[in-house]
């Protein structure tokens, strides 16, 4: 996933470059004011312009769709050995899987050239379950045999048993090597 820039925010300076006779002359100092008779007035220069400091990026919005996906697909007469599955899981288990086929449906939906086929929602860091609400910051996805990092927060009616609204977030390619580490699955 994108990660914001880390450290302080560099802040710009306006530099001048002067001749040696050039600061020499601004290093001396001024003559006392005397009053000008008929002397045009000399222009005052400019003041300086500040730069302004620029924003960090803000962080990407999260995918809010409007449609849950997960029903359809386990409605279909070929998931009938998943939707017997889900019923011998324990209520967090259940509402993982739940999450966990949320957002491989909601990602195939979003970009047609992602074909998820599994998902940790664990990779990189610990998913929080809330009640009946987990968020997973630290997930990561398959597809096509290579890993993505994913973040993605689902909300669960309340027994648990469907998925009443999600939101996503699909971040960069895992590298390979990093996948042992992660416990990632190299094969299905």
């Amino acid at each position: 996933m994108p990660k914001a820039p880390s450290g302080p925010v560099e802040e710009r300076v306006t530099v001048d470059i002067l001749t040696p006779r050039q600061f020499e002359a601004s290093t001396r100092p001024l003559p006392p004011l005397e009053p000008e008779v008929s002397a045009a007035p000399t222009p005052e220069p400019p003041a300086p312009v500040p730069t302004a400091v620029q924003p960090r990026p803000s962080a990407p919005a999260m995918i809010r769709p409007t449609q849950m996906l997960s029903a359809r697909t386990l409605a279909d007469p070929r998931s009938r050995q998943a939707r017997a599955d889900l019923k011998t899981f324990a209520s967090d288990e259940r509402m993982m899987q739940l999450c966990n086929l949320e957002a491989m449906d909601q990602i195939r939906q979003w970009r047609a050239d992602f074909q998820p086929d599994r998902v940790v929602p664990y990779a990189s860091a610990q998913e929080k379950v809330t009640g009946t609400t987990i968020a997973a910051n630290g997930a990561a996805f398959r597809s096509r045999g290579k890993w993505y990092g994913l973040k993605f927060r689902c909300q669960l009616a309340g027994g648990g048993e469907s998925v009443v609204g999600f939101e996503f977030l699909v971040g960069d390619p895992v590298p390979r090597e990093k996948w042992d580490e992660l416990g990632l699955p190299a094969v299905r």
